[in-house]
């Protein structure tokens, strides 16, 4: 019998975190005037998920370009508190960065537009749509979304993710 229980367990499968990243959304416009789509993962390193806040929502997206492999190489992760009190949640906070060609550029509050359609939570998911503008830089560069310097992704963005687990908590 115990025999049994242990080949039934060993083929029952793994969690999602041991397996391939899924796709749970999609990102698509340009970057510096060139177009480009990248997918939304969730599973093993792409750690993309969604938690309540006293003060909103907060979101963190792992993406990587659709035509490219899902490495950390060319992943863009993205984190952003959006405000939930209103009918038009708005972009309280966020952060961006982008690995392309050996470097990383990134992003932050003021060089971050977000405008969200949709913000919905249906139990654990959590269903959201609209544009995103940022200008992103390499190292401690001060720009802003409307800056001419700087490397400017333009996209419209939609996501079904799921809840962040505990131990993916960071403040946990």
């Amino acid at each position: 019998m115990r025999h049994a229980l242990t080949a039934l367990a060993l083929a029952l499968p793994l969690p999602a975190l041991a397996q391939d990243p899924a796709t749970v959304g999609a990102m698509s416009g340009t970057l510096d005037g060139v177009q480009v789509a990248y997918v939304i993962a969730d599973g093993a390193d792409a750690r993309t998920g969604w938690r309540e806040m006293e003060e909103g929502i907060e979101v963190m997206l792992v993406a990587y370009p659709a035509d490219s492999p899902m490495n950390d190489a060319n992943e863009v992760t993205f984190t952003f508190t959006a405000e939930t009190a209103s009918r038009n949640p708005e972009l309280l906070r966020g952060e961006m960065a982008l690995n392309r060609d050996g470097k990383t550029l990134t992003a932050s509050d003021e060089a971050i537009n977000l405008d969200l359609d949709n913000l919905e939570v249906s139990g654990d998911s959590l269903l959201f749509t609209g544009n995103i503008r940022a200008t992103l830089s390499a190292g401690e560069e001060d720009v802003t979304v409307v800056a001419e310097e700087g490397t400017t992704l333009s996209a419209d963005i939609q996501a079904t993710i799921i809840r962040a687990e505990e131990a993916d908590d960071p403040e946990s």
